[in-house]
């Protein structure tokens, strides 16, 4: 009878023990400080035109800055009837469609034939240094990138 009692009682302040650390374990943590919500309405979305585009795309920095490295959400403006030639990038490309849709292809060479279209909501992940290339039908097109470090195309075709 004794150990059995032993062994109820340690059980008992298990269950003590672990009810009183619940509340903590499932309560939210107090905010940290230096923490702040990021939102952003449409009207507040600033486009510009990075040094390297020519041809009508725009893009806008979300969170972080692509052209400097660390994590990084991007939204591209593609113009209705682009197209963009056979290219990588070092790291894993990371893609929604938000608007229209997108024509991706695989390959070094820009081929008509081998675009599939994306429409809006789709979602794509291209790795690193994998060539590809992009077409829009009709636009414009808004892509969401995002990724880890400095966002680099580097062309297989010119």
């Amino acid at each position: 009878m004794r150990s059995r009692r032993t062994t109820r009682c340690s059980g008992r302040r298990i269950a003590v023990a672990l009810g009183l650390l619940a509340p903590r374990a499932t309560s939210g943590a107090p905010a940290e400080p230096n923490k702040q919500v990021t939102a952003l309405t449409p009207q507040d979305i600033r486009w510009f035109t990075p040094t390297s585009y020519t041809d009508g795309r725009q893009r806008a920095h979300l969170r972080g800055d692509s052209s400097k490295g660390g994590d990084w959400i991007d939204r591209v403006r593609i113009p209705g009837g682009s197209r963009i030639l056979a290219h990588t990038h070092p790291d894993d490309e990371i893609d929604t469609v938000m608007e229209g849709t997108w024509c991706l292809g695989i390959g070094e060479r820009f081929d008509e034939a081998k675009l599939k279209a994306y429409p809006a909501g789709s979602f794509i992940v291209i790795p690193a240094n994998v060539p590809h290339f992009v077409a829009t039908r009709e636009g414009p097109v808004v892509v969401q990138s995002s990724g880890h470090g400095m966002f680099q195309t580097n062309y297989v075709e010119q």
